[in-house]
């Protein structure tokens, strides 16, 4: 599962994905849910915090997909 806290408009939110995988497809609609620029409090991937170089959805987005294609 994938736990993002975020802040959108000045305010604290979190999103729930069942993998990571799903969060980068929602990301590749032609409106996605979130947009780069909030910035990311927490990301958490099966109970593992993860370190971000960019404290940003689009940093979390880039994060992923080097992650996924190191694998």
């Amino acid at each position: 599962m994938l736990e993002i806290q975020y802040i959108k408009n000045g305010s604290k939110e979190t999103a729930h994905f069942d993998s990571a995988k799903a969060f980068l497809a929602s990301q590749y609609l032609e409106v996605p849910p979130f947009q780069d620029h909030y910035p990311v409090e927490e990301v958490r991937l099966d109970d593992v915090k993860l370190d971000l170089p960019e404290a940003t959805i689009g940093g979390l987005f880039n994060f992923l997909t080097t992650q996924k294609n190191e694998s």
